[in-house]
């Protein structure tokens, strides 16, 4: 079974709270029944946060589905977008503070000996003949955050902009996507990039850029009337989701 970072503190929490209890409990015997009210009302505590912020994900998912409405119906992109188009190039959507990751090594380690003959010099001393050997050992590379700034979506193009980087994805010449958990998290790796970039939203936004990337890829390959047909299928899957989590199934 899978224990979350806020079961892991609750379990430890009760354990300590049961020891101390116990050792208090051989001299006051009220003290049992006070440690066991404070242990029931921590997991109610506790359950009742998880179905708050359960509840706040499910009405934020709605909040997507609701844009992805719109969209079907009246079409993608705004007036108050600004965005240096290419000739036939639309703007689908554009989503702020998302964080530009790519995978990147952190570093070296370095590791050796004494290599070659090794003799007894006196009691408890030995010499080593050979000099040192040893090596350079590269970390694995890990994902780490470049910048944070906002992704616009075309039917041609995924365009990253932040403070202090630009990175540009033309659709045409990526190779692969991998999507995280409703998208939040998007791995992009394209022909012209030796490094595999990855989006990923701080906070639900109106879309995540695993669905903004589906729909930019769909307009490409099938136009705007695709895409806007698949705007309304992930709207009614998140709404199918949604559904089912409430009902408890």
């Amino acid at each position: 079974m899978k224990i979350f970072s806020g079961q892991g503190c609750l379990i430890f929490l009760v354990i300590a709270f049961t020891i101390a209890g116990f050792e208090a409990g051989k001299e006051n015997p009220l003290i049992w029944a006070i440690m066991a009210v404070a242990i029931v009302s921590m997991f109610l505590g506790y359950f009742a946060l998880r179905r708050k912020e359960q509840s706040s994900y499910l009405v934020k998912m709605e909040q997507m589905a609701d844009s992805l409405d719109r969209m079907a119906e009246s079409g993608f992109g705004g007036d108050d977008i600004i965005f240096a188009t290419e000739k036939g190039e639309e703007v689908v959507l554009r989503i702020s503070g998302v964080g530009l990751k790519e995978f990147r090594s952190s570093g070296s380690t370095y590791g050796g000996g004494y290599g070659g003959l090794s003799f007894k010099v006196s009691k408890g001393i030995r010499a080593n003949v050979g000099g040192m050997k040893g090596g350079s050992t590269k970390k694995p590379e890990e994902s780490t955050l470049l910048d944070i700034g906002q992704v616009t979506f075309t039917n041609k193009r995924i365009v990253f902009t932040g403070d202090n980087m630009v990175a540009e994805f033309q659709l045409d010449k990526i190779v692969n996507l991998e999507t995280g958990p409703n998208g939040i998290q998007l791995e992009i790796s394209v022909s012209n990039r030796p490094k595999t970039a990855v989006l990923e939203a701080a906070n639900y936004p109106e879309l995540t850029p695993g669905m903004a990337a589906d729909l930019a890829l769909t307009w490409q390959k099938g136009g705007k009337k695709e895409a806007q047909s698949q705007a309304k299928v992930l709207a009614e899957r998140i709404r199918s989701m949604v559904a089912e989590e409430r009902s408890g199934k």
